[in-house]
């Protein structure tokens, strides 16, 4: 186990619980080397690949990764997949395009180590462990406007499993509670507004896609119509994203876009289902 390039000042010493970084990866070698530089020593890394045709598998070989191959079908299939593979007592799910500051890694490893400031080692185990993610958007860290979301991460194989095709969550087993992390993972999700929009279409696609296999009923034109204004007005207004300077306007404006195209290529293939009259 281990990174062979680390530059964490961290390490992990506990032999009896140990833990694994998961990463599932497509094309990933701009984001991977500033995720997997900063892994603490003694950290097992896996990370699933769904058919890299650049660098991606070299580089996390390079950081002592061991790097597995598998056909994307959906991400929690994927990630419980790479779950799977751990051979660990504890589990830390991440992206290629998120980064934990150093605070975070440090409450990391104090759970795996057996101990935090709040609880001690006994009592973690019935814990699953949520991070506080918030978004770099256009260089920008952003502090308002819908940008921060609590995400469970860290727990014990067996203890959580992931669920939904698209956006997916983890469900926890019966009797485990989540407990937040101090620190901050940041995520670079988008760099540059091509690459938003470029994800803006195929997410909204596939979430239509999604719900049209579900059954849902029809949208009304009267709910799509003031759907975008008032998520406009929630983020920008409501949720502060103003104080996010210029980049808090593209973000709450795209926002507010994103759940009315999605509901409008839902009607969209509803309209192209249904037989012609």
């Amino acid at each position: 186990m281990g990174s062979s390039v680390s530059n964490s000042t961290l390490t992990l010493s506990s032999l009896r619980d140990g833990l694994s970084i998961v990463v599932i990866t497509l094309n990933e070698e701009i984001n991977l080397p500033s995720l997997l530089q900063d892994i603490p020593k003694g950290a097992q890394i896996i990370v699933v690949d769904s058919g890299s045709t650049d660098k991606t598998a070299a580089i996390a070989a390079q950081f002592g990764a061991t790097v597995h191959t598998r056909a994307f079908d959906n991400y929690a299939a994927q990630k419980n997949h790479a779950i799977s593979l751990a051979t660990t007592s504890w589990v830390l799910i991440l992206d290629a395009d998120e980064r934990p500051d150093q605070k975070l890694w440090q409450s990391v490893v104090a759970v795996v180590e057996g101990s935090t400031k709040q609880e001690t080692a006994p009592s973690s185990k019935g814990q699953v462990y949520s991070l506080t993610r918030r978004l770099v958007f256009l260089g920008r860290k952003m502090e308002h406007g819908r940008t921060k979301e609590q995400l469970a991460r860290l727990f014990r194989p067996g203890s959580a499993t992931y669920q939904n095709e698209i956006h997916e969550t983890l469900r926890l087993a019966e009797g485990f509670e989540v407990k937040c992390l101090d620190g901050i993972l940041w995520h670079h999700s988008y760099t540059s507004l091509d690459d938003y929009f470029a994800r803006f279409n195929r997410y909204t696609t596939l979430m239509a896609a999604s719900r049209m296999k579900q059954n849902r009923g029809p949208v009304h034109p009267v709910v799509l119509a003031f759907r975008l204004p008032t998520d406009f007005l929630v983020r920008y207004l409501l949720r502060l994203g103003f104080l996010d300077g210029w980049q808090g306007f593209l973000w709450a404006l795209f926002g507010s876009f994103y759940g009315f195209v999605k509901y409008a290529k839902l009607m969209e293939k509803q309209a192209l289902g249904r037989p012609r009259e």
